[in-house]
């Protein structure tokens, strides 16, 4: 074994080298993408906001009595913020340990330092005491062989006595700089507890709201006939408004077209060709046929810069339902489909527009819940479940201009907007348009 590793002893240091290496580069890039104490602060108080929020909405739904599909998505939504939450938690355990880590190398740093300074002082005075016979400040300077040599001397002896001096206002310097970094040093290990201590009671609540909400999941599968038929009324009623919606924004298309069409007609100063060509445009896809006009290429230009940065249609709510096909919340064997997204929101909330517009249709469906349409250039924006609209066909409103007020189910308690964006016929997934920051 001894001969083995004699052998091989170069090969071992290599990769340890190379092992040792590599874990610095890991532990290096760790810290380095670790948000700022900053931005994990605003974070913080944007998680503990939506929780109070979710927790508020979940006590004004548990008030009817009635246990609901909606309590299911509550819970997960604050089980998802509470995660979050514990993972900025932990980002700010690290941040910490950092400081830590920096804190005791830095002091040790300066004990060493302050060791040394203190030693190299006690030498220049021992050897002072030794040859104090010969700085004598006076018999030094006067027994000197010639005027420029007492100078020589006088300059020497002051140059010491500042050393002298500097030295000891080093001292103290250190002394109070390590003093400092102890005190940092010890703020930094209480915060360190205080924020354990927060972690843990955030994963105690945690492991509550999951129990919860797995007990919920239980009760509900007990009524899984009536769930299923709730998803099918919702699911004719989703196809109904597609389907108008699909009819409100081919009619938007076709005028758009007629009226290029009457202008590429009264422009006598285009060319047959010029012509030609912007008539191939127009018919070359539903949303081209919108952006006809200057002004509204600048609408839809404008709509796509703000691409993740589009305000919420309401001021407060979270994404109960999400884009696409998903997972039903309590029935994981069924697939529901959504051409927006559902935002749970406060009862009264106030829809509004998330970008300029003209209004294209007020309609009220079957069950007299109203949806309201807003044209950008060759983007739509939809608010459905409105308890009543707020602007009319024609009108241009506003970024935030209140559009309608939404629905709230007295029975349920549930209150939300279901909020859709269309490019031309094409749906979008509106949690890529909203801003994170709400």
């Amino acid at each position: 074994m001894k001969r083995w590793i004699h052998k091989h002893i170069r090969h071992i240091c290599v990769f340890l080298a190379l092992w040792l290496g590599w874990c610095g580069n890991v532990y290096a890039q760790k810290n380095a993408n670790l948000p700022t104490r900053a931005e994990l602060e605003r974070e913080k108080a944007q998680l503990q906001r939506q929780l109070e929020e979710a927790n508020a909405h979940l006590e004004e739904i548990r008030k009817n009595k009635n246990l609901t599909v909606r309590q299911v998505q509550l819970l997960q939504n604050k089980i998802s913020l509470r995660d979050r939450l514990i993972e900025n938690l932990n980002d700010e355990i690290s941040l910490i340990d950092r400081d830590i880590r920096r804190a005791y190398s830095d002091i040790q740093a300066l004990e060493q330092d302050l060791d040394t300074l203190k030693a190299e002082y006690a030498r220049q005075v021992v050897y002072t005491y030794k040859n104090r016979s010969m700085y004598d400040y006076l018999n030094f300077i006067l027994s000197a062989n010639s005027f420029n040599q007492a100078l020589h001397r006088y300059a020497y002896l002051k140059r010491l006595r500042d050393y002298r001096r500097h030295q000891v206002q080093s001292i103290i310097q250190t002394e109070a700089l390590l003093k400092e970094k102890i005190s940092l040093l010890s703020a930094s290990k209480q915060e360190r507890t205080q924020a354990l201590s927060a972690q843990q009671k955030q994963m105690e609540q945690l492991e509550r709201e999951r129990k919860e909400k797995n007990q919920l999941l239980l009760t509900l599968k007990g009524r899984e006939k009536q769930i299923l038929a709730d998803i099918e009324a919702k699911r004719r009623a989703q196809q109904k408004l597609d389907a108008t919606l699909a009819i409100l924004i081919r009619r938007e298309i076709e005028e758009a077209r007629r009226k290029a069409a009457e202008e590429a007609a009264r422009a006598k100063a285009a060319t047959a060709s010029t012509a030609a060509r912007s008539a191939s445009e127009a018919n070359a896809s539903p949303a081209a046929a919108l952006t006809e006009t200057p002004e509204e290429k600048l609408i839809s230009s404008n709509f796509e810069g703000n691409m993740g940065r589009l305000p919420w249609p309401v001021e407060k709510g979270y994404i109960s339902d999400p884009y696409g096909r998903h997972q039903h919340p309590v029935l994981s064997y069924v697939e529901v489909e959504n051409n927006g997204v559902n935002i749970d929101t406060e009862k009264g909330a106030v829809a509004r527009a998330v970008f300029e517009g003209d209004v294209v249709t007020a309609t009220f469906d079957q069950y007299n819940r109203w949806t309201v349409i807003l044209r950008h250039g060759q983007y739509f924006t939809v608010y459905s479940n409105l308890l009543k609209p707020l602007v009319k066909a024609g009108e241009h409103v506003h970024t935030k201009q209140p559009v309608g007020i939404v629905y709230t189910n007295d029975e349920s308690g549930e209150t939300y907007l279901h909020f859709l964006i269309y490019k031309g016929t094409e749906s979008m997934n509106p949690a890529l348009w909203l801003s994170s920051s709400h």
